[in-house]
């Protein structure tokens, strides 16, 4: 009697528990991803973050983390500017941007090492931040313009 009520009471107690040991298991428990990491070039990655349709909204191009616990520290890894630009070519070429609106320069001091810096590019249907490094971009966010994606603003 007594075992049997242990296992009903280790059942209750445990209900939700399962192990995270591949994608396959992760979506049968949490469903579709809401964004995937792939391995665009050795050392560089991209992470797709996807709207509620299933579109991609947001792109962020980096270097790979290392595979230790620690992932990311001042003067981490850079990507190669003329890197970064072929894989934003890449995966969007220029003809899916729409008509080029406005570029400039961020500016920003945030801490601890002034990793605020960069370049934005607007376009009509992405806008495009790469954030620069000493020696290359430590990462770059592109972003589509569409109200799926959360753009009240967007065409």
């Amino acid at each position: 009697m007594w075992r049997a009520a242990s296992v009903v009471l280790l059942a209750l107690a445990v209900p939700g528990s399962f192990p995270a040991m591949s994608g396959g298991t992760l979506r049968q428990h949490y469903g579709q991803p809401i964004s995937e990491t792939f391995l665009i070039r050795p050392g560089v990655v991209a992470t797709a973050t996807y709207g509620p349709d299933g579109q991609t909204c947001e792109l962020l191009i980096a270097p790979k983390q290392s595979d230790g616990l620690i992932k990311n520290w001042p003067g981490a890894e850079t990507i190669p500017y003329e890197t970064l630009k072929e894989v934003e070519n890449e995966l969007v070429p220029s003809g899916e941007r729409g008509k080029f609106k406005i570029a400039g320069f961020d500016d920003l001091v945030c801490g601890p090492d002034n990793s605020c810096w960069g370049t934005q590019q607007q376009w009509e249907k992405i806008v495009e931040y790469s954030n620069s490094g000493k020696n290359g971009a430590r990462y770059a966010v592109i972003q589509w313009l569409r109200k799926e994606c959360g753009h009240h603003g967007a065409p």
